[in-house]
């Protein structure tokens, strides 16, 4: 089957190596220790846990949050702040107790983008944002309390998209 995670390791440099064929990447190559966690599983994906954070020159400043349970489930995220400087929600501590995340600079925030048929007029998700801490390769979805920020918030300004 071509969209299926191939559970055969290959060696390399003494370190498994694991792929599986991405609907939207093509065949991607990991270690285990290139997955990222989650503790909870995203809203409407119960199902998923294990991904892989992808950055491609091709696509920068957009990753790619690749499923590697379904290889045809592949989010588009942002680095927040890239885009929202200002950006700057309170994060209850008991989620970041969750992803052992003691100090601030061990966490990273991204948002899940939606990019419809004309891409100016791309939203991301600045009410749920995806919390990583990379040195322990934990990753949780947060909902905030905060009002404030908007779940289809446009990426780009009304300027910018004309």
């Amino acid at each position: 089957m071509a969209n299926t995670v191939s559970k055969q390791a290959v060696k390399k440099d003494g370190k498994n190596i694991m792929k599986i064929n991405s609907s939207k990447l093509g065949e991607l190559e990991y270690k285990e220790d290139d997955l990222i966690t989650l503790s909870s599983p995203l809203l409407g994906f119960p199902d998923l846990q294990d991904f892989l954070l992808i950055s491609d020159d091709d696509s920068y400043p957009f990753l790619w949050f690749q499923s590697v349970e379904d290889p045809d489930i592949c989010f588009i995220l942002i680095e927040t702040k890239s885009f929202f400087k200002e950006y700057n929600p309170n994060i209850p501590k008991r989620e970041l107790k969750v992803l052992a995340i003691s100090k601030e600079e061990d966490k990273k925030l991204f948002s899940i983008v939606v990019v419809p048929v004309d891409p100016k007029l791309s939203t991301t998700n600045l009410r749920a944002p995806l919390v990583v801490n990379f040195e322990k390769k934990l990753a949780k979805q947060i909902i905030l309390d905060d009002d404030s920020y908007q779940i289809k918030t446009p990426l780009f300004s009304s300027e910018e998209s004309e």
